[in-house]
């Protein structure tokens, strides 16, 4: 048995692997002025048995240079998605090993490392096989996590209404079992990824389950979806609802 080295508030105690090993997840676009930042925090807190792996997806930056310099598994596709960048990602490391759990992780320093170890915990006790990490809502900046949390409220109800399940949020931080993850067979490569996710998983009658985890500004580079508009929110969300409409027509 080996020990899995962890951070956090989380006893080390209460977990021992046997050779588990995690894939953690960065789907990235054009993110060169915050990504090497990322990596280097999230590396500082790498829980052991876990490898990351970048997801380039349209990138016209620096990105993959970052990459090739900071010594980590990455992969390229020319679509532009954020679930088009997860399975670069995906394919990239699955070519070097097999692991047991994919962690999704944002490349613009909006999550923090140091939470990683609360979903881990809540896979290897056998709580769930899907765990969400659901962002805290923070009073004091309650302007401008309006903009992100009423949405994502919206969302989840919409999830309740469609799937059965509420969720309160479609947060970018989550652990997946691989074998899940593999019978999910995700098709919404843009907007939908994390909605068609979580839809899916309450269709099946999996474990899902959440933690609360802390959700931080960007540390640089551009706002892509939440904060930049009040019109565009509202057409992501737009889309993301029609996305959810299509995983439940599936048949």
């Amino acid at each position: 048995m080996c020990k899995l080295s962890l951070h956090g508030n989380v006893p080390e105690s209460a977990i021992f692997l046997n050779e588990l090993r995690y894939a953690i997840i960065i789907p990235v676009q054009n993110e060169e002025e915050v990504l090497g930042a990322t990596l280097d925090e999230l590396q500082k807190f790498l829980p052991a048995h876990s490898k990351i792996s970048v997801g380039l997806n349209a990138c016209e930056d620096r990105s993959r240079e970052i990459c090739i310099a900071k010594g980590i598994v990455f992969g390229e596709t020319s679509e532009s998605g954020y679930g088009w960048g997860c399975m670069a990602a995906i394919k990239a490391v699955e070519a070097e090993f097999p692991p047991t759990a994919y962690l999704f992780f944002a490349g613009d320093g909006a999550n923090d490392p140091r939470d990683l170890p609360a979903l881990i915990q809540a896979f290897e006790l056998g709580e769930a096989n899907f765990i969400i990490g659901i962002r805290r809502f923070d009073l004091k900046n309650w302007l401008d996590e309006f903009g992100r949390a009423l949405p994502n409220l919206i969302l989840g109800l919409v999830c309740r209404a469609l799937g059965g399940q509420f969720f309160h949020d479609l947060g970018p931080l989550r652990l997946i079992e691989r074998d899940l993850f593999q019978k999910m067979q995700l098709r919404e490569m843009v907007w939908g990824w994390t909605i068609e996710a979580q839809l899916l998983a309450a269709k099946h009658g999996e474990k899902i389950d959440t933690r609360e985890v802390i959700e931080r500004p960007r540390l640089a580079g551009q706002q892509k979806v939440s904060g930049v508009s009040m019109a565009r929110s509202a057409r992501v969300g737009w889309e993301i609802g029609k996305a959810a409409i299509r995983t439940k027509l599936r048949r």
